[in-house]
């Protein structure tokens, strides 16, 4: 994959559209630091993530990016309430009760804030970790396919939510998705190519 000299600023809002097997989830991963290019300097934050050692980008990553796995990563043992708690506490030492309740009810999992992952349906465990990613009020919020598990409304109201909360810390927002239907909501947009065929 290779993506070329592509910016991002502070504060604006980006989608990466494009098919299955186009590159998306990897891109995502070399930005959040969970892989390492094999060319070229990656940066975020004002800090060269891609020059860092595995445990420096973790902390970069801990301090800086709010992540929103395609396979969501609850923690099963953990109640929505506890998912949320615990980012907090990794990524800024301390929880706001308040805050994760506010969240909570914005994605409208309020009845559900006590069940645990495996209660959840796919769309509400989605929501829940929109909710976990947005609790830390993280520099850059990443979320691979974030709406793709979700109705026309909830993922217009999703969108909403991560448009809502990156302005409102003025966050950076980086969303990869095959789902056409949320493309009109972003002007900078970086679309990606289907892989080609090889020849036999």
């Amino acid at each position: 994959m290779q993506i070329g000299d592509w910016q991002l600023h502070a504060g604006q809002h980006a989608l990466i559209l494009g098919p299955s097997g186009s590159g998306k989830t990897s891109f995502i991963n070399i930005v959040s630091g969970l892989l390492t290019p094999t060319a070229g300097e990656l940066w975020v934050a004002g800090e060269a993530m891609s020059q860092l050692p595995p445990a420096g980008r973790d902390a970069l990553r801990r301090r800086t990016i709010g992540l929103v796995f395609q396979t969501l990563r609850l923690i099963p043992a953990l109640s929505v309430i506890g998912n949320l708690a615990l980012a907090q506490q990794l990524a800024l030492g301390r929880t706001d009760a308040a805050e994760i309740a506010r969240l909570i009810d914005r994605v409208g999992l309020s009845h559900r804030a006590d069940a645990r992952p495996r209660q959840l349906s796919q769309g509400e465990g989605q929501r829940a970790a929109i909710a976990r990613a947005l609790c830390t009020k993280p520099r850059l919020l990443v979320a691979d396919e974030p709406t793709s598990a979700l109705d026309d409304s909830n993922a217009e109201r999703m969108i909403d939510l991560m448009f809502e909360a990156a302005d409102a810390t003025a966050a950076t927002l980086l969303i990869a998705t095959h789902d056409g239907r949320i493309a009109h909501r972003f002007a900078n947009r970086l679309d990606l190519a289907a892989p080609q065929a090889v020849a036999a």
